[in-house]
């Protein structure tokens, strides 16, 4: 059972990733519209997705890790 500080980052998580959502939204809205603030808002969006994509992708592997741990026995058959 995952621990309250696990259950906070991925909430957590779930709301960065919902205001980028609305944000990339916002961003395809005003396409066609073209100025360095504007670029530099669409990089910066971009990189904060990668960087999101990155931190979930690390939240899943140690969320694999730990369930194989807990599901793995113990090699002396005792079950502690």
């Amino acid at each position: 059972m995952p621990d309250a500080s696990q259950g906070q980052r991925r909430d957590l998580l779930h709301k960065l990733r919902n205001r980028l959502n609305v944000m990339g939204f916002a961003l395809y809205a005003m396409r066609n519209e073209s100025s360095k603030p504007l670029e530099t808002l669409r990089s910066a969006h971009q990189s904060a997705v990668e960087l999101l994509n990155q931190i979930g992708a690390e939240e899943r592997a140690l969320q694999h890790a730990v369930d194989a741990s807990t599901k793995t026995p113990h090699a002396d058959g005792s079950d502690q």
